[in-house]
């Protein structure tokens, strides 16, 4: 059986407290653009319109002051969980109609 001897894990509390505080407000910003992604997404879901002129990548970067990376991670992200979101959705609606079905033939 092979081990790993290497591994790429950062430990907190090994690291300089300046990196531990940049990279934890990193992820912090990042998971707010997500968030608000997301939000927007639903957002223009429900009221049938855009909420925005520009792409949303355009509005993440410039709300976030983000670089287009960590801003085009966090619309795709948001957009995969939206999309999962709507098939989940529809899986639930046609369960919930087959117990429908089951219920009334019970009767």
């Amino acid at each position: 059986m092979k081990k790993a001897y290497f591994s790429r894990r950062l430990y907190k509390s090994k690291m300089d407290i300046l990196h531990v505080t940049e990279t934890s407000y990193a992820l912090e910003l990042f998971h707010r653009a997500k968030r608000f992604a997301f939000q927007t997404l639903v957002r223009e879901k429900r009221w049938g319109r855009k909420l925005h002129q520009e792409s949303l990548h355009i509005v993440v970067k410039k709300k976030y002051g983000m670089n287009d990376y960590f801003a085009n991670s966090a619309v795709r992200e948001a957009n995969a969980l939206f999309s999962s979101r709507m098939e989940l959705n529809k899986m639930y609606i046609q369960q919930t109609e087959e117990k429908i079905k089951d219920v009334k033939k019970k009767l």
